[in-house]
This record gives structure tokens, sequence and C-alpha cells, in this order.
């Protein structure tokens, strides 16, 4: 044990202080006279900080006639206790006791119970200030740790109160939370304004309670649920949030909402009709009226008949007036975009679609506004009523129609709503009428119905006749049309007036010829023709020797003895089939290959064909012709002695050419070649170039000079070119003797093989 220093001090008037140091035991002794003495001892400051005190801190005493043997200091330790007040089971709790003035010295104490409300106690606590807590996170207190000192005496009354149940949410966006008990009414109905993030609160009392998201963003949950006997962190997402937009009109009228969404998987959505605020506000105030009506009849029943005698009270709604709103939302999801698209019977929109992009951060408000303004209404009426009547509506000086229409079986017709701004021109057709536009009015229109013609064109055999060209003329119109399989022709749309009409087809005369008609307003005529066939067809095939067609082989029937002053000619089809029409019964034809025209064709075979026309076509006239052969074959033999035959296998091709050198430049080009094996194929290339355009020199002032150096040579050396002409004379006369003998040898093999090369030519 540590020595201390004790002091008697006399309480006499000496005043006196005598110190002594106590043993090791803490013993100590004082001589002293008698008196009223105190004795105190002496800490050292350090271990006063650590917290040792001595009790008490003053020892009184009084010295008579006898020793004092009861003078004792023992150390200070002293209690702290208090209680914990619960809103329900206590259960398991820890309460720590945490040194302010010295570090690390923290002492615990675990409570348990069933209760709601324990005692606890902390013993041999040092003096010195201190922290009491009590540890309990998910639950709310009214103080959470409290500070006491420790002094001289124990320390009680340390109380600490449950006030609630803590819950923590984890929150996307700042919103406002909504929770009420299940089972006890509304009345325990709680908000709480939370920001984005990690949020505290305390709820009053144990159970399990609704909360519920009040916020321009949903949630993944329309609500969600918590138990305060098994806490957890609640954690709310948003999913989508809230768009508002607004629509407003000058005009009270029905209003309808298309929005689209960027993302696929999201359907269109169409909202509407809607319904404009102040139609609502109008409609909540006839039900408030109509509330207060109700309760003023239950209590007139009740005041019987004082209330006869009252005057009845009127109320009234506020009138209708513009402009008007439309108010719509939009539950969006981040990062999506909408376009709303408004539309309506008499309305435009301005702009007419809009666009947003909802970020998602925050509550997007109201990104919409569009305004509505009261469109232009194009009406009109046919005279007389005529349905079907096309109406087409354009914007002044555009290319393209804006709107097209039909007038309904009144003859009427409504386009709109239009832009008001612009110009429109109004025009209107229909088959079989001409529309005039009624003077003085815009959109109405007179009909006239047009007439029409019908032509049934028949042959003899009452069978139909394709292929007859009718002319039909009259006024401006003029129209020549081919009949179709069924021999009808009919021609409408014509204006009321005279017509002339003809009828015209090779081999055939009809009745009537032609005629003139008149054709009255919306009048249908149908007119019947008979074809009465006056001559006949050739029909047949121009092929090659080995059957393939030939096209465009001109063929022609030339006629013979008292016909012959007539011919048809045609031109072979694709298949080689001809068909020469308009042959007169009872005449003979030549059917031939015409000289003109037929320059691929070498010959035909026959020459001709001999046909006789009677009162039926002819088939079958078939010719063969045979092609220009577009190849020469050239052959010819060497005349030497055997001996030099083996230095005879090199030979040259030498390429000419009529080209004019006076206007070309080029080479003619040559090949050699061995004869070895049985095929040479060689190539020779020819590129002449065009001379440039030079002054003109005449031809003879080139050739005068040679001329005139070989007449002045020839002069100069008589004696020697004599002798050397005649020798060349005689040399020319031995080879054409040779060439005749060698015509002679050979005719005999060249006509053999020139024959041998016909019979196997194909055409």
């Amino acid at each position: 044990m540590s020595k201390y220093k004790v002091v008697l001090s006399s309480q006499d008037k000496d005043k006196s202080l005598v110190t002594v140091e106590t043993d090791t035991h803490g013993s100590f002794c004082f001589k002293a006279k008698p008196g009223t003495y105190k004795v105190q001892v002496i800490v050292p400051e350090a271990e006063t900080r650590a917290g040792l005190t001595l009790k008490p801190q003053m020892f009184p005493l009084t010295v008579t006639d006898r020793p004092v043997m009861d003078v004792a200091f023992v150390q200070f330790l002293a209690s702290v206790s208090g209680k914990v007040s619960c809103l329900d089971t206590c259960g398991d709790l820890l309460v720590t006791l945490q040194s302010l003035s010295r570090q690390g010295e923290k002492r615990s104490l675990q409570l348990s119970g069933k209760v709601n409300s324990m005692t606890f106690t902390f013993d041999s606590v040092l003096p010195g200030r201190y922290k009491i807590s009590i540890i309990h996170e998910d639950w709310c207190w009214k103080n959470k740790s409290l500070e006491v000192e420790v002094l001289e005496d124990d320390v009680s009354g340390v109380e600490f109160r449950q006030t609630g149940y803590m819950l923590r949410c984890s929150l996307s966006h700042a919103i406002t939370l909504e929770f009420y008990q299940d089972g006890n009414g509304r009345e325990n109905v709680g908000i709480y304004n939370l920001s984005k993030g990690v949020n505290r609160f305390c709820l009053s009392k144990p159970g399990v309670y609704k909360v519920t998201p009040r916020s321009c963003h949903r949630f993944e949950q329309a609500f969600y649920t918590y138990d305060t006997s098994s806490p957890s962190i609640l954690t709310l997402t948003a999913i989508r949030h809230h768009v508002l937009g607004t629509i407003t009109t000058d005009k009270m009228m029905d209003v309808t909402v298309t929005i689209k969404s960027s993302i696929d998987s999201e359907p269109a959505l169409v909202l509407g009709p809607l319904k404009s605020v102040q139609e609502l506000r109008r409609e909540q105030q006839l039900a408030e009226i109509e509330a207060r009506r109700q309760e003023r009849e239950k209590n007139g029943k009740e005041e019987g008949e004082e209330r006869l005698t009252k005057p009845p009270v009127q109320e009234m709604v506020d009138e209708l007036q513009g402009p008007f709103s439309y108010d719509f939302s939009y539950w969006a999801r981040s990062g999506e975009k909408i376009t709303v698209t408004p539309s309506s019977k008499e309305l435009l929109f301005y702009p007419p679609s809009m666009e947003a992009i909802v970020s998602g951060e925050s509550c997007p408000g109201k990104l919409i506004e569009i305004h509505g303004k009261a469109g232009l209404f194009l009406e009109g009426q046919i005279h007389p009523e005529l349905e079907g009547v096309e109406i087409v509506i354009s914007e002044k000086g555009a290319s393209s129609p804006l709107i097209t229409v039909f007038t309904d079986d009144k003859g009427a017709y409504s386009v709109g709503p239009l832009h008001s701004d612009l110009e429109y021109t109004v025009t209107s057709q229909k088959e079989g009428y001409v529309l005039t536009a009624v003077e003085g009015t815009v959109g109405d229109f007179k009909a006239y119905a047009l007439a029409g013609v019908s032509f049934e064109i028949k042959a003899e055999d009452d069978q139909p006749l394709p292929g007859v060209l009718l002319s039909l003329s009259g006024g401006l119109f003029r129209s020549n049309l081919l009949t179709q399989d069924n021999g009808i022709l009919t021609f409408s749309n014509l204006s009321p007036g005279q017509y002339y009409f003809k009828p015209m087809m090779k081999e055939f005369r009809f009745e009537p010829s032609s005629q003139m008609i008149e054709v009255q307003e919306g009048q249908n005529l149908k007119i019947t023709i008979t074809g009465y066939r006056t001559a006949y067809s050739c029909y047949g095939t121009v092929s090659s020797l080995n059957g393939e067609p030939e096209q465009g082989v001109a063929v022609e029937a030339v006629g013979q003895n008292d016909c012959s002053i007539y011919g048809e000619d045609t031109v072979t089809d694709e298949e080689g089939k001809f068909r020469l029409r308009g042959l007169l019964p009872g005449c003979v034809y030549h059917v031939q290959l015409k000289a003109e025209g037929n320059d691929h064709i070498e010959r035909a075979l026959p020459h001709h064909r001999v046909i006789e026309v009677g009162n039926n076509d002819i088939d079958d006239v078939n010719i063969i012709v045979f092609r220009q052969i577009n190849q020469f074959d050239l052959s010819g033999n060497v005349i030497t002695s055997s001996e030099y035959l083996p230095t005879l296998w090199n030979y040259v091709v030498l390429l000419d050419s009529t080209l004019p050198r006076s206007q070309y430049d080029y080479i003619l080009p040559q090949v050699s070649f061995t004869a070895v094996g049985y095929h040479k194929h060689i190539t020779l290339i020819f590129n002449p170039t065009r001379k440039l355009p030079e002054q003109d020199i005449a031809q003879g002032s080139y050739i005068a000079l040679p001329l005139t150096l070989l007449v002045l040579l020839a002069g100069y050396n008589h004696d020697k070119l004599i002798p050397l002409l005649l020798q060349l004379t005689s040399r020319l006369q031995g080879v054409r003797a040779l060439g005749q003998v060698a015509s002679d040898n050979s005719g005999p093999e060249d006509a053999k093989r020139q024959a041998k090369k016909q019979k196997t030519r194909r055409t």
C-alpha cells in the first residue's frame, strides 16, 4: 500500500498542524494534547484523477484523557442505479456505464425480462463523471444516454424511457410517407416528409403498420407493411414518375390525348374524352348544392310547420367561361421519351404534338402545354343530291391534296377542322358526271350526268368478234380502241351531243359500216354491229433446216393471173409463225420470201408455195430457209522440188488494209510460224491512227523527184539495164507455164474437196 500524508489540525486557538506519514499498512499515529482536532488524508493528485476518494474527507475528533483509536479512512465506491421503462415487453436490453474522465473504462450490464419496466445497478463505481447509455437501436428513447457525476454519495434515479419504435427506410427520391396501424382506425395516421437516402423516425406504438408513399413518384408497391417486432430497413425505389400536362382551349369541346412511349413494350395510352377543370369544378358545386338541399329537406321534416313558412334557398352554380383547361397525367419510366398528341372533332392544336424526356431525378411536373383553337370547317352540297362524289381539299398552291372525302347519301360533305389562317381550294369529281361550282357559293357543285355508248360487235355466226378497231369522235372527243375477247367496247363519260362511229378490221365488212348518233344527258346507248367475212388468212411457219424458228423474216403473198394486182405481206414472230391477212376468195397466191428485208437469208425451200383461197383460212404453209454463209475456205499448194520441201516449215501471215495512208498512219503486222501439230492460232494487232489535218500537197510533187532520179540513173547505166530486163522477162514466162501445169494437175482433187465441204455444211 502507498504511503499517504495525514494532517492533524487543531481547532483551538493555536491552529497548530501536525503531519505524519502512514506506514505500509496505512496506519498512522499522532501525539496530541487534549483538545478538538480534524484529521485529513492528503491524496496525491494523480490518484485523485484515477478516482481515489477517501471517506470521510475530514475526520473530527476530541482528545481527552485517553487515546483515540477509532480514526479510520475508507476508499469511497459508489453505486449507480436506475430503471428502464418500455412501451411493451422490454426483452433483452444492454445498459453501459462509461467514464468520461478515464478513457477505456466502460462497464456493461445485460438486462432481460418480459416486463415493461426493469431496474439496473452499477456497484463499486469510482467517483467521477460518467455516461450511462441504453443500447437498443431499433427503439426510440426519450434519452438514449445520460451523464452523471459521482462525488461522495451513490447515484440513483437514472431513468431510460422508451418513446417509440425506430423505422429506418431507404428512399430513392424525396417523398411524403403516410402510415397507420392496422386495426386501430384512422386516428393513428402519421405523415412524414422524408428526403432521399436513409431516413429514421419513430412509431409511437408496437404492431404492424401500413406504409403508403405519397409522391410524384410511383414505387414498386402501392403500400408497404412494417412490423415493429421484426425490425428491418424499408427500401422504396421509384419506378415511374408523374408527368403532368395541360391543354388550353377557347372553346369547350371533346379533347382526347394519345400518349406514345419510346419503350416498345409500353402500349399507346388514350385518355379521354377529357373534362375541363371548369367542368369538374361545376360538377363539384352541383354535388355540394345537392347535398345541402338534401340536408335542408331533412332538417325541414324535423322542424315541421315552421319550415313551410321560410322561403326556399336558391343556389346557383358558376357559368362556364373560357379559356378551358384540360389536365392529364402519365406515369413515365426514367429516361422514357413520350409523344403527346391531342385530337378533337372541332379543335386544332398548336403544336400538333409534343415530345418530352423524363429524367426521373426529381418530380417532372408540367412538361406538356398545348393550346387548342377552333378549326375551320368546309361544308358543301351537290345539286341534285348525289352520293359518292369525291371532294378533294388542297392548300392553295400545294402540289398534293390535303384531304379527300366523299359525299353522303344526301350529297353533302363536311371537312374539318382545318387551320383558319390558310386558304384552301375545293374540287369535285365522279365518274360519269361533270361537276361545276355553283356561282356565289363556296363548296357547292352542280352535277351533270354524262352519257355512255356500248358497242357489241359480233360475227355473222353470232360469236363475239375481238380485235375490231372502233373509232368514235364528236366535238372535242376522239377515241380509237380495240374490242376485247367478248367483242364489247364501252365509251363512258361522254358529254351530250352528236358522235360518229366507224368499225374497222381487215377481212371484214361491218353493218352498219359507219353512223352518226345523238347522245342525250345521262343516256346509255347500246349499239350492235355485225361483221361479215370478206377475206381469209394464210397461216404458216418459217424455220431453218434443223427446225429452229426464224424470227423477223419478211413473207409475202403475191396474187396470180386475174388477182395479180393483189398482194399481202407480214413478218414472222419469235416462234417463226406468220399470218397473211386479207386474201381474197377465188384467188391463187404465191407465198414466198420478200426480196427486200431478208439479207441474212440465202434462199428458201421451196422458193414459193402455191395456195388457192376458198371460204376458209389456210394453215400449215411452211417454208425452210437457208442463211447466208459467213465464212470462206482458202486452200492451196506449194510447187517445188522434193528436196526443198523439208525446208518449207516456216510460214508468214501478213495483214493488209484498205485504209488510205494519206489519212492514216499504220503498220501492217505479220507473223511467222512453223506448221507443227494440227492447229495454230495467231493474233495480229492493228492500231491505225488518223493523221492530223495538213495543207494539201499535190500527189505529183511526191512522185516527180523519184521518177526524175530513176530516169537519169537508167540513162546513165543503159548498157547494164537492157540485158537485165531481157533476163527478167524470160523468167516470168517460165513461172507462168509452171502455174498452168499445176492448175491442170490439181483440178479434180480440188473439185472433190469442194464437193465434200458442201455436203457437211449446216445452216
